[in-house]
Parts: structure tokens; C-alpha cells; sequence
């Protein structure tokens, strides 16, 4: 079973200006061009995401007794949707 959560980051220039000092080294910066600005913060957010659900569904799982394998990742979409390669 999988459950899948689509990201669209919407202000992409506020949060590069937000976390500049946290995320210099993500977003070597203001040079790349906006759409690889949008896809380095997606990235992270869907970053964060994981180790959200890496930390508290587990636990969740547990007090309900529910033993499962869990796995995640990041697949990366094309503005249309589709799977880049």
C-alpha cells in the first residue's frame, strides 16, 4: 500500500530568504534559476517530511500494535508530473 503527497512549494523566494544562513550550502543560491531554487526547497521539505514520519509513525504504529515495514523515498516529478530520470 502507499500513500503519496505531492509538494508544490509556492513561495520559494521566501523561504531561500528565510533559511539563507541554514541552507547555503542547499541552495548554493541566488545563481541557480528559479525553477531549481523551487526543486532544492521541495527537496528539503520532502526531506523533513521523512524524518517526521521516520520518528513519530513508528511510534504511532506501536501504540496501536501494529507491527509493519515501512519505506520511504523521494521521487522526483517533472512539472507535468511525470518521473524525471
Amino acid at each position: 500500500m502507499r500513500i503519496i503527497i505531492d509538494i508544490d512549494v509556492t513561495n520559494v523566494e521566501e523561504v531561500v530568504k528565510a533559511h539563507k544562513g541554514e541552507w547555503q550550502n542547499l541552495l548554493a543560491g541566488v545563481l541557480l534559476s528559479k525553477s531549481k531554487r523551487k526543486r532544492r526547497v521541495e527537496q528539503g521539505v520532502c526531506a523533513e517530511i521523512i524524518k517526521a514520519f521516520e520518528v513519530e509513525l513508528p511510534k504511532g504504529l506501536k501504540e496501536e500494535m501494529i507491527e509493519a515495514n515501512i519505506s520511504y523515498s523521494i521521487e522526483d516529478t517533472n512539472e507535468d508530473g511525470s518521473l524525471s530520470e
